[in-house]
C-alpha cells in the first residue's frame, strides 16, 4: 500500500472515532457526546486552535456538528465564546475552569486506552513513528509559512 497524507489523515480519523466510542462507553456519567469529548481534548492539547473552522478541519466532521457541539458545550459551561477584537465575525472558543476537571477524567481514560492499544507495539516503533510524524508536521509548517509570505 502506498502511504500518502490522505491515508494518514484517514487513519487519524479512524483512531479518533475508536477513542470516542470507548470514551463514550466508559464515561457515560459525563453526559458528553463523542464530538464534545473530541473538542474538549483538542482544545486542551492545542491552545492555538480557537475557532469552529479550525475544529472542523482537525476533527473532520461537518460544520453543523461542530456548531451544535460548541453550542452544547457553552450551555454546559465547559467552553466560552469571545468575539475577535479585530474582526467581530470571528468567534474564538476557550475552555472554562469547569472544563478542566472533565478533561482530567478524559485524559486519564485516554492514558488507559493508550496503554492497552500500544502495549504490544515495541517502544522503538512508537518512537520512530512519532519522529516521523514530527518531521511531516514540521514540513507542513514550513510549506504553510511559504504560502503565507
Amino acid at each position: 500500500m502506498k502511504m500518502n497524507i490522505e491515508t494518514l489523515l484517514d487513519y487519524s480519523i479512524q483512531i479518533r472515532k475508536y477513542y470516542a466510542r470507548v470514551l463514550n462507553e466508559r464515561l457515560k456519567d459525563l453526559k458528553l457526546s463523542p464530538n464534545e469529548m473530541n473538542i474538549l481534548i483538542l482544545l486542551s492539547n492545542n491552545p492555538s486552535i480557537t475557532t469552529s473552522t479550525q475544529l472542523n478541519v482537525f476533527l473532520g466532521v461537518s460544520k453543523g456538528l461542530i456548531s451544535r457541539s460548541v453550542e452544547s458545550l457553552v450551555k454546559k459551561e465547559l467552553i466560552r465564546i469571545e468575539s475577535d477584537v479585530t474582526d467581530r465575525r470571528i468567534q474564538h472558543i476557550y475552555l472554562t475552569a469547569d472544563a478542566i476537571e472533565e478533561i482530567k477524567i478524559l485524559k486519564k481514560e485516554i492514558r488507559k486506552i493508550n496503554e492497552d492499544i500500544l502495549s504490544e507495539i515495541p517502544k522503538e516503533d512508537i518512537q520512530k513513528m512519532e519522529e516521523t510524524l514530527i518531521k511531516i508536521r514540521d514540513h507542513f509548517k514550513e510549506k504553510n509559512e511559504e504560502v503565507c509570505l
